[in-house]
């Protein structure tokens, strides 16, 4: 379940007409934020960013989000978005009640109340001091009245004691009732700076079956992190009681690089997964996974042997992850041939998104959701697969 859906936008690209920015659902894997990032342009190298459009699956959360984190962590965003995720329907009540007595907590704040939980009581469908004095003098709360008669019990101004209780208890209604909490202090977990228990993501897994179940989705199997050293093929083997990979299948793929689910088959063999899986992490460290997915999405690639071609020839690409539109590759391209300032009145006359398109099909631009992509003059080297059998720029 989605608990908090947000809009990120880079700074110096948010007055551009044709930027979008991206949305991304928390909680998230790594992958999908670090995939949100790339959308939205921003590299490794460009920090500024802003979060907005915050629809959280709480209510009561959407008046406060945008208020307090423009500039918000969306690490921290996804660790609280996590935390809300597993709450049961008590920690929720709790929770929002928590939060109202608090006021404006902070995020830092807030991912602490969520391990306060245990120190709240709520009282489902008590809405006002009427219902609350009414619940706490019959089920023996004011010790004062516990050796009351019915009698005397028929003159007890319920209002005025649930109103006495909620103030001193510092109590607050809900919509599903009424929430206390029994200790002032809180436990802090989170310091601001280290946020606790963030799951690791996978960087390239390939789940391996044995041969002979025509259901292999349902058969039991190993996930197998590639590159593999032998030691470890050896024990996903052993574990599978197989004798060698020729026994097995590879079913399923989990990479850092989503759009590899789409070149992946259970045909694939050992050698050439791992030498995509080498091509992937070589990547991933030199920050070009979005030169590498953009590249992916140009050549429309569905086939294992061109998807490490592409891995080893990314060098062939000219990226641009600012560029939204037509109108931004037709100013850039007439900066760079006509030799005019920017500040030129032509600038200010000239049709950009029609020049720009022109250009885009004239170059063989492509748009990508990682940004603008063509392929430039440098020899595409293939190695796996037959230049005859790809048809480079997916146009």
């Amino acid at each position: 379940m989605s608990e908090i859906k947000i809009s990120i936008f880079r700074d110096d690209l948010d007055n551009n007409p044709s930027y979008f920015g991206a949305q991304l659902s928390l909680p998230a894997t790594n992958i999908e934020i670090q995939g949100a990032f790339e959308r939205a342009r921003i590299s490794f190298e460009y920090h500024g960013f802003t979060v907005k459009d915050y629809d959280c699956e709480q209510d009561y959360l959407n008046e406060l989000l945008p208020q307090k984190l423009q500039k918000a962590s969306v690490n921290e965003l996804n660790y609280l978005a996590k935390r809300l995720s597993r709450m049961d329907e008590f920690e929720k009540a709790a929770f929002e009640g928590i939060i109202k007595m608090e006021k404006e907590p902070d995020l830092v704040r807030l991912i602490n109340l969520t391990y306060n939980l245990s120190e709240c009581n709520v009282a489902s469908g008590i809405q006002n001091d009427e219902q609350l004095g009414n619940f706490y003098v019959n089920n023996g709360f004011i010790p004062e009245l516990e050796e009351a008669s019915e009698k005397v019990l028929e003159y007890i101004d319920y209002e005025k004691v649930g109103r006495i209780c909620r103030e001193a208890e510092k109590g607050v209604y809900i919509e599903s009732g009424y929430v206390v909490k029994s200790e002032t202090d809180i436990k802090v977990v989170y310091d601001g700076t280290n946020i606790p228990e963030l799951d690791d993501d996978p960087e390239c897994f390939f789940k391996l079956c044995k041969k002979g179940c025509f259901e292999a989705e349902k058969e039991k199997g190993v996930w197998l992190k590639l590159p593999a050293l032998e030691s470890k093929i050896e024990s996903a083997l052993s574990e599978l009681s197989a004798s060698s990979l020729d026994e097995c299948i590879f079913t399923n793929c989990i990479s850092n690089i989503p759009p590899l689910d789409d070149v992946f088959s259970a045909t694939g063999d050992i050698g050439k997964l791992n030498k995509l899986s080498n091509a992937v992490t070589k990547i991933i460290n030199n920050n070009m996974a979005s030169n590498y997915k953009a590249a992916l999405e140009y050549e429309g690639c569905t086939d294992l042997d061109f998807a490490i071609d592409i891995a080893q020839n990314l060098n062939c690409y000219d990226f641009y992850p600012s560029f939204c539109s037509p109108d931004d590759y037709g100013r850039q391209v007439l900066l760079e041939n006509s030799g005019l300032s920017p500040d030129d009145i032509a600038f200010e006359l000239l049709d950009f998104k029609k020049y720009g398109e022109e250009k885009m099909k004239i170059d063989g631009v492509l748009s990508t959701d990682y940004g603008l992509i063509r392929r430039n003059e440098k020899e595409f080297m293939f190695e796996f697969c037959s230049k005859q059998g790809q048809q480079m720029g997916g146009i």
